[in-house]
């Protein structure tokens, strides 16, 4: 029996982001894991630097680079814990990110596991990175939800890519 590596790609561009029934799926069959992971990342890049509701064609995501640029900057009398989300270490995800959505890997391991500024928090664990609002938050208005594991694309697995950054 030949093995046959499935590509399922499903997008609701450009318009609505957040209405699942308005989606489309696009599914593709390739013989070995490398060449379903390059379509991936041909995909991937192509929708992160396109124009659309989610994305201004620059590989930054609109809702996310809106929340970076309003982060907090601690202070030099500011206290600040290993698990607080600043502006620093935001920044430092948020270029992880788009180093993925470049085509390239990036390793996430020097990530602490839990970041938070009591509006949003991101978890990493296990080559996942989750984004999601916390029970105070999102104070400034937005409130992106990301989960993806495309970090690094060495293993046959299967990787996702969940965005909603709806305006909350």
């Amino acid at each position: 029996m030949k093995e046959i590596w499935v590509l399922s790609v499903k997008t609701s561009l450009p318009d609505i982001c957040f209405n699942s029934a308005d989606m489309e799926t696009t599914i593709t069959g390739y013989k070995t894991f490398t060449e379903a992971r390059d379509a991936f990342r041909r995909i991937l890049r192509e929708f992160a630097f396109s124009k659309n509701s989610m994305f201004d064609g620059d590989g930054n995501m609109i809702y996310l680079k809106k929340y970076l640029d309003e982060a907090w900057e601690p202070d030099a009398d500011d206290f600040v814990d290993v698990d607080m989300l600043t502006k620093d270490n935001l920044t430092e995800i948020y270029n992880a990110l788009k180093t993925v959505f470049e085509g390239n890997e990036y390793d996430i391991s020097k990530f602490n596991d839990y970041y938070t500024d009591y509006m949003i928090a991101i978890e990493v664990k296990d080559g996942t990175m989750l984004f999601h609002g916390e029970d105070d938050g999102p104070c400034n208005g937005y409130d992106p939800d990301i989960a993806t594991n495309i970090f690094s694309m060495q293993e046959e697995k299967d990787y996702f890519l969940y965005i909603d950054d709806y305006l909350g």
